[in-house]
């Protein structure tokens, strides 16, 4: 039997409402079955729980996981899966909307032989102020290798070097409509759709092994930040999470399957998988502290420094007065008073 985090769970039940919504309740089951098994394998990379799928390897040999094709063509998961969706016990098409992601990703785990587990905690608790050196580190990198003046030519020149010759006149024609960043073109009526797909296809290539290179590089950038924090957390990066796949790998995959990437969603993500897949848990800021006056004017929510009732936080604002909560109790101040005449 393997075993999935179950924080993991939530993204099976995004897997199942995107499929529902894509391809409708009354699909054929041959279609809900293959887009469901294709979907558990990129959920399980997208994790770095390529484990998982060894582990499926070996119950359901010979298996083959190199892909996702691998699950979809296996005749017992296919089988087995079917079989779960008709059984209106665990999948009721003509139940509740909001039911239904839960019950596909029951049967899918259940097909799979996959149960839920609860892994020990390993967050490691790091300062703000480290992260928005992470950030800015990160941002150093992708701010130049992915702006648009930058990206545009690189996509296209790497793109041009992956067609096939036959196919360069098209491509230089779809490549001048391009969009600003090289990742949006308008359809092309008199381009064959077979020309198109070859295009599109080396552009989404170029995409991804320059957004790769990108990513890699602003991880270096954020490995040496993480080492002045802790040398250790910041070697974790390059372990494996299950199997082969370490946070490096996971955190380049997720970058480079953004569609449109800009600095901004490539460094967001990048920032979000370290937190995620080192187990980082960020403190908050320090909140800053204002000294009590009574010509000063304060807002709801901000600190203050009283000499007599210590630090408060403001709970109430009126023209006059503010109402703050001590250690002591609530106390009610005079504030924005102007200078006397």
């Amino acid at each position: 039997m393997s075993e999935l985090p179950r924080r993991h769970l939530a993204s099976l039940h995004e897997l199942a409402a995107q499929v529902l919504e894509r391809r409708g309740i009354d699909c054929a089951p041959a279609t809900l079955t293959r887009d469901l098994l294709a979907g558990f394998f990129d959920v399980c990379m997208r994790a770095g729980q390529d484990g998982v799928l060894v582990e499926l390897a070996q119950a359901f040999a010979p298996l083959d996981v190199a892909d996702s094709s691998g699950l979809c063509e296996e005749p017992r998961l296919k089988d087995g899966l079917a079989a779960l969706l008709a059984d209106r016990t665990r999948f009721d098409p003509g139940g509740p909307r909001s039911t239904m992601p839960a019950q596909l990703a029951g049967c899918l785990l259940a097909t799979l032989g996959v149960e839920l587990s609860d892994p020990p905690d390993r967050s490691v608790t790091m300062g703000d102020e480290l992260r928005r050196e992470m950030l800015a580190a990160i941002a150093g990198v992708v701010d130049v290798e992915l702006a648009a003046a930058q990206l545009r030519p690189a996509l296209i020149a790497a793109a041009r070097a992956r067609c096939e010759e036959r196919h360069l006149k098209a491509f230089d024609k779809m490549a001048a409509q391009l969009d600003e960043r090289g990742t949006r073109m308008p359809p092309q009526p008199k381009v064959p759709v077979d020309v198109v797909q070859a295009v599109q296809h080396a552009l989404f290539e170029a995409r991804t092994a320059i957004v790769g290179r990108a990513t890699a590089a602003a991880l270096d950038r954020a490995r040496a930040v993480l080492e002045r924090g802790d040398a250790g957390n910041a070697a974790r990066l390059e372990l494996p999470i299950t199997h082969r796949l370490t946070p490096r790998d996971v955190a380049v995959r997720r970058a480079t399957e953004i569609q449109y990437p800009t600095p901004d969603s490539v460094a967001r993500s990048l920032l979000a998988s370290l937190t995620e897949l080192l187990e980082l848990v960020w403190s908050a800021p320090a909140a800053a502290v204002r000294t009590y006056g009574v010509s000063q004017t304060f807002a709801v929510g901000e600190l203050i420094e009283h000499p007599t009732f210590g630090r408060g936080t403001v709970q109430v604002v009126t023209v006059k007065n503010v109402e703050v909560a001590f250690a002591d109790g609530s106390h009610t101040l005079v504030h924005a008073r102007g200078p006397r005449t």
